[in-house]
């Protein structure tokens, strides 16, 4: 039972109500009051903590290593590969612009690493072409460029050739949502935990958002950013979820290498942290299990983890236990991408990012920021 005071406070009429506190939502809100300081603004998030991959991935601000950026542009065509490309280069400069300072922020750049011979072969064959495409977005005619000394100086065991690019970053998932949490709410945006919306309405100028508790919100926009849970509104959403499972090692005492490190096709990434491996991946080992939204372990991706780690990335340490494990819900369709518009003037989405989100949802939320601020001011 709500109070008059309570409804006349916390369930006004906003401007634009946003499902779902992760990256996607806080960038968005961020515009918006950015471009637009007298917008009234709530954040609607279902958990006590952002639920999804926000703050359940590895850190990485991913540009694509080679061959995944090879795959996107059999997928999808060179124009729209570099498209994406660019958005997520803008987005890792972005990330750093306006939050390095405070969520441990690494320029390491990203390596990709490759055990068969004839997959590193037939990548370098490709790799002018695609430093050349490249070019025009990172200002640089050898992005991609053969690392020899890597492997070795890490000590890593199965692991022949490796590929280097100067421009991914890493950082501290949960510095960043917990900074920019306070940036937006110095900015009197106003964050609900633990509001799980069950439905919405769209009634003439306005939204009407149905939350459990029977709690009752409304806006003249709605922008849903729950990414794979967006088929729970909105089941007609071509997405389907990926679940990814991560681990953290103990303390390793001379873990002296230093970057982000992707290997077949970066359904395997791992960097060093504070001295410890964290290590994820292994979704294409099962997609039917593993293309799920349920948070979970399962013994087959863990115990390939674990041989990995041992075997190729710290064989010299056998003996170190692996600390914590998570996972975390991504969410993806086949054309690899992303889904960031306004659907009418009263609804837009800003979800799918194909396992990219760090890096693409400043660019991504900006843009459809503009677009909304256009729609209520008309």
């Amino acid at each position: 039972m709500l109070s008059f005071w309570e409804k006349d406070v916390f369930l006004k009429k906003y401007d634009v109500i946003v499902v779902g506190a992760g990256f996607s939502g806080l960038w968005l809100a961020y515009f918006l009051k950015k471009y637009q300081p007298k917008i009234e603004i709530a954040i609607l998030e279902a958990g006590v903590l952002p639920t999804g991959a926000s703050t359940k991935n590895a850190g990485f601000a991913c540009f694509g290593s080679p061959t995944e950026l090879i795959e996107n542009i059999e997928v999808m065509g060179l124009d729209q590969a570099m498209f994406w490309a660019e958005k997520r280069y803008k987005g890792i400069k972005m990330i750093s612009q306006y939050f390095g300072s405070e969520i441990e922020y690494d320029d390491c750049g990203g390596i990709e690493l490759f055990s068969d011979k004839a997959i590193f072969e037939d990548t370098i064959e490709q790799l002018n072409a695609l430093n050349q495409s490249i070019k025009s977005i990172v200002g640089n005619d050898d992005h991609f460029f053969v690392d020899e000394s890597v492997i070795q100086n890490a000590g890593f065991s199965g692991f022949e050739y490796a590929i280097k690019n100067t421009v991914e970053g890493s950082i501290h998932s949960g510095k960043l949502i917990s900074a920019m949490t306070e940036t937006v709410q110095a900015m009197k945006v106003r964050l609900f935990n633990g509001v799980k919306v069950q439905r919405f309405e769209n009634e003439g100028n306005s939204v009407k958002i149905y939350a459990e508790n029977g709690l009752v919100f409304e806006a003249k926009h709605l922008s849903i950013t729950t990414n794979a849970f967006t088929k729970q509104l909105l089941p007609e959403v071509d997405l389907y979820a990926g679940r990814g499972q991560v681990f953290i090692t103990e303390p390793i005492e001379g873990l002296n290498w230093r970057g982000t490190f992707h290997f077949d096709k970066g359904y395997y990434y791992f960097r060093n942290y504070r001295n410890r491996v964290l290590f994820g991946g292994g979704r294409n080992l099962d997609f039917q299990s593993e293309n799920t939204d349920e948070f979970a372990l399962t013994d087959l991706v863990q115990n390939r983890l674990e041989q990995l780690l041992y075997e190729n990335i710290i064989p010299k340490h056998k003996n170190i236990k692996i600390d914590q494990r998570w996972s975390g819900i991504m969410a993806f369709d086949e054309t690899k991408t992303p889904l960031s518009k306004c659907l009418n003037p009263h609804i837009s989405l800003s979800l799918r990012m194909n396992g990219m989100g760090v890096a693409l949802a400043p660019t991504l939320s900006e843009n459809l920021a503009k677009e909304i601020i256009e729609l209520i001011d008309n």
